[in-house]
């Protein structure tokens, strides 16, 4: 009688599977090459370390709608391109709550910058004002993906954004 597969030969066998798919795909010249993964202990940092300033930002954001009673455009900033920088990095973390909330907040920020929303300004002020009190999110810590992370975080983010924009100009 066969024995059947356990659940780690199975997950391994699509494992190589992918790979062998990946590089057949390549060799025809069709696929595109994978995105670099980010580690979910360096996006939570990330995102844990600008967090407090994009609250208070936030926050007087929707003071200055509600007083000027419409969508303003601030215009850019260094201190926001970076933030927006560095969220862009910790949206391609594995987990899935990260990655959206980090593009989320990268969506508003941009409405701060361009004042290009289609929202009312007291809902967009007021959504504002939510994600200003919010709790902060926390990555599940027995599914936090490391990858190859070594606690070193100005040195992984330049390497990050490095094989970013290499991905963007080959594919």
């Amino acid at each position: 009688m066969k024995r059947s597969p356990t659940i780690e030969e199975l997950k391994a066998d699509i494992e190589r599977l992918d790979i062998e798919i990946d590089a057949a795909n390549m060799e025809r010249g069709y696929c595109q090459l994978p995105f670099p993964p980010v580690s979910d202990v360096w996006g939570e940092q990330a995102y844990m370390s600008v967090l407090p300033d994009i609250q208070r930002y936030l926050t007087d954001y929707a003071a200055l709608v509600l007083t000027a009673k419409d969508v303003v455009a601030i215009g850019e900033s260094d201190k926001v391109n970076g933030w927006i920088a560095l969220l862009n990095v910790a949206a391609e973390a594995k987990d899935v709550v990260l990655s959206a909330t980090c593009t989320g907040l990268v969506s508003l920020l941009r409405i701060t910058q361009t004042g290009n929303s289609r929202m009312y300004y007291t809902n967009l002020a007021d959504m504002f004002l939510g994600i200003a009190s919010e709790v902060p999110y926390k990555v599940y810590d027995k599914e936090r993906y490391t990858g190859d992370y070594d606690g070193n975080f100005d040195d992984y983010y330049q390497q990050k954004r490095t094989e970013m924009e290499l991905w963007y100009n080959v594919n």
